[in-house]
C-alpha cells in the first residue's frame, strides 16, 4: 500500500506531461499557423507600408516642386500614414526587414545620443556651405548613417521649424528629403518582394536549414507578439512619462515632433490584437483554446480590447505636459501592459514554446 501511494505522484506527473503533449499542437497546426500569419498579417502590412511609403515619397516631391503650405500640410500627411503603416508591422523584427539593416534604417529609435539630429545638421551644413554630395543616390545611402534614412529624419525635416526654415535657402534640402523618402519607398518595396522567396524557408525545416521546424519557426513569429508588450510599455510609455508629472520628458517619447506618439501604440497594439486572435484558420487565441486553454485565451482577449479602449481616451499631450489625469491614465494603461504580458507569457507554456530558445545562437 506504501509503494502504491509512493507511485501516486510518478502517474500523476506523467499523466500530466501526456496530457500536455496530446494537447500541444501538432506541427500541422503550426505550419497552418505560420502560413496564415505570414498571409493575412506578415505580407499585407507590408504592402499597405510600401504603397503609403510611395505615396510619401509622390508627396515630398510634389512638395518641393511646388512649396505651398497645401503641398506642406499633404507632404504631411502622407507622413502620418507612412507612419502609421510602419507602427503596424515594426513588431516583425526577423525577415527581409533586418537584411542589410532595413529595420534600423526605417527607424533609428530610440536615438539616445540624438545622432539623427546631428547627422542631419552636418549634411544639411554641407549642402548649404557648397560641400555636401551633389547626388543623395545609392552610394550615398550605402555609406550614410541609419540615422538619416529613414522616417525620423523624415519627420524632423516636414515638421520640425528650425530645420523646415533652413528649406528656402538651402539648395540641398530638397533634394536630401527627396531622396530619403524615395529610399524609404524603395526598401518597402523590396521587403514584399523578397517575402516571396522568404516563404521557402516555411515549407523547407532541416538541420541545415533557417528552421528545423515549423514550430521553430512558430516561435520567432511568437516572439514578435509577446515581446513589443514590454518594450512598448517601457520604452514608449515609461521613458518620456517619469516617474511623476512635473518630470515628464515627453522629447523621449517615439513621434513627439509631427504628434504621433500615442497614435503610435494604438498602433502597435491594434496590430498586436490582429496577430493573437485576427488570423483565420489558425491563430494563437484558436491554438490555445484547442490546447484546453480558453480561460486563458478570452483573458488575453479582453485584456487587448481594454487597453485599447483606455489608449482611445488618451490624446498626446498639450505643449509636451500632460494634465494629472491623462498622465495617471497613461500609468495605468502601463500595468495594463503589464498583466498583458504576463498573459502572453503564460500562453507559451501550454504550447511548449520557449521564447528563450534559438538553435542559431547555440542556447
Amino acid at each position: 500500500m506504501n509503494k502504491f501511494i509512493k507511485l501516486i505522484p510518478v502517474l500523476f506527473a506523467l499523466t500530466m506531461t501526456t496530457n500536455l503533449l496530446a494537447q500541444a499542437p501538432s506541427e500541422q497546426r503550426w505550419q497552418a499557423f505560420n502560413q496564415g500569419v505570414i498571409d493575412q498579417h506578415i505580407v499585407p502590412n507590408y504592402r499597405a507600408l510600401a504603397q503609403s511609403s510611395v505615396e510619401l515619397d509622390t508627396s515630398i516631391k510634389n512638395y518641393c516642386a511646388d512649396q505651398t503650405s497645401d503641398k506642406l500640410t499633404r507632404a504631411r500627411q502622407a507622413f502620418t500614414q507612412g507612419q502609421q503603416a510602419w507602427q503596424k508591422i515594426q513588431h516583425i523584427q526577423f525577415g527581409p526587414v533586418t537584411l542589410l539593416m532595413r529595420n534600423f534604417s526605417l527607424q533609428y529609435w530610440p536615438d539616445k545620443k540624438n545622432l539623427a539630429g546631428r547627422q542631419l545638421n552636418s549634411l544639411l551644413k554641407e549642402a548649404l556651405q557648397g560641400e555636401g554630395h551633389t547626388e543623395y543616390n545609392g552610394e550615398f545611402f550605402a555609406r550614410a548613417s541609419v540615422a538619416v534614412k529613414g522616417f525620423p529624419a523624415l519627420e524632423r525635416m516636414l515638421f520640425e521649424q528650425k530645420i523646415l526654415l533652413q528649406l528656402p535657402t538651402n539648395s540641398g534640402y530638397c533634394p536630401l528629403m527627396s531622396a530619403i523618402g524615395e529610399h524609404v519607398a524603395q526598401n518597402t518595396q523590396e521587403i514584399v518582394s523578397e517575402w516571396d522567396a522568404e516563404w521557402d524557408n516555411y515549407q523547407n525545416y532541416s538541420e541545415e536549414a533557417v528552421y528545423i521546424s515549423a514550430q521553430e519557426a512558430a516561435t520567432d513569429i511568437l516572439k514578435a507578439l509577446v515581446e513589443p508588450i514590454e518594450a512598448i510599455s517601457d520604452g514608449k510609455i515609461a521613458a518620456p512619462l517619469g516617474d511623476q508629472l512635473d518630470k515628464m520628458r515627453w522629447r523621449k517619447s517615439e513621434s513627439w515632433r509631427s504628434g504621433q506618439s500615442v497614435a503610435n501604440i494604438r498602433s502597435n497594439l491594434t496590430a498586436l490584437r490582429h496577430l493573437y486572435s485576427g488570423v483565420d484558420g489558425a491563430s494563437l487565441k484558436a491554438l490555445l483554446v484547442e490546447s484546453g486553454e480558453q480561460p486563458l485565451a478570452t483573458r488575453i482577449d479582453r485584456q487587448f480590447t481594454e487597453v485599447i479602449q483606455a489608449l482611445s481616451n488618451v490624446s498626446e499631450p498639450n505643449k509636451m505636459q500632460y494634465q494629472q489625469a491623462q498622465f495617471d491614465a497613461l500609468v495605468n494603461i502601463q500595468d495594463q501592459l503589464k498583466r498583458l504580458s504576463d498573459s502572453l507569457h503564460q500562453s507559451m507554456q501550454p504550447l511548449q514554446i520557449s521564447l528563450g530558445f534559438n538553435r542559431r545562437d547555440g542556447d
